[in-house]
């Protein structure tokens, strides 16, 4: 099983807040021929074979402001309609998405600066990963193949992701991921990081709060993975980091007993 995963990278606008979003999709090796062949298909169908056979797929293009404007303007977008046939097919297909949306700034890059402590967003995103494929597959291995960024990005997160797998309780206990990751480029027609690239812009305006978001994460849900464990509790393959609030410490306890300030004050060494 091939898991393409991408990241953005936005601002929730109601809050000035930065978010990360680090999201893809799952498609079985023995079906990446046909899923390209199809998605081909789509592209051409919508906007013609030059754009077909040159063109990768990019959501921040279909999904640009100037394609909702034309859809109000004229009542249909080219744009958008291909965007909209994208999303039927990952759902008639079954094809799951999974990822994870980080407010806190600390993560939200998804670049790992400790290549022996694996970020917690890769973390949450490796176990719902792993739960999928046990759940799903019994017999395969999910492969993990990200976008590729620069090199230095790449070494550090994929020392620490295999790290993670060899070396820590948690990493060891999900065989069923890869301890490798890959790294591949959309643009060299590379189907499945296209379909990453895609979803992964769909999650991110809904998570920024865009004007038009939650028109196609609305659509997209379905294909968001949901299991029961225990039975009647369900998980989400989407996970959401909010941002820590800073808490009010409370004064530390020394052992030390205050001395009674009045009348009103007795009785409260017990309390304490």
């Amino acid at each position: 099983m091939l898991i393409f995963l991408d990241e953005t990278f936005r601002i929730q606008k109601e809050k000035n807040l930065p978010l990360g979003a680090l999201c893809g999709v799952a498609i079985r090796e023995r079906e990446l021929t046909r899923v390209a062949s199809d998605i081909f298909r789509l592209k051409q169908k919508h906007l013609g074979d030059d754009y077909a056979r040159d063109n990768e797929i990019k959501g921040t293009e279909l999904l640009k402001p100037y394609a909702f404007k034309m859809r109000e303007l004229h009542g249909q977008s080219k744009n958008l309609n291909l965007a909209l046939d994208l999303v039927r097919y990952l759902k008639s297909k079954k094809i799951p998405v999974f990822g994870t949306v980080c407010f806190e700034q600390e993560y939200k890059q998804f670049a790992c600066q400790n290549m022996t402590a694996l970020d917690k967003t890769y973390r949450y995103l490796f176990e719902r990963i792993d739960m999928f494929m046990r759940i799903e597959d019994k017999e395969d291995i999910a492969i993990l193949v990200f976008d590729d960024r620069d090199h230095g990005t790449n070494l550090k997160n994929a020392t620490a992701i295999t790290n993670f797998f060899l070396r820590s309780p948690d990493g060891l206990a999900m065989d069923r991921v890869l301890d490798t990751p890959f790294f591949g480029i959309s643009q060299s027609q590379n189907i499945g990081l296209q379909l990453a690239d895609f979803v992964t812009t769909i999650i991110g305006m809904r998570f920024e709060d865009h004007v038009n978001g939650s028109e196609f994460f609305e659509l997209l849900k379905p294909c968001i993975y949901r299991w029961q464990d225990p039975p009647g509790t369900f998980n989400s393959s989407l996970k959401v980091i909010r941002p820590r609030h800073n808490k009010v410490q409370k004064p530390r306890y020394t052992g030390k007993k205050k001395a009674p300030a009045g009348p009103r004050a007795r009785g409260q060494d017990k309390k304490a």
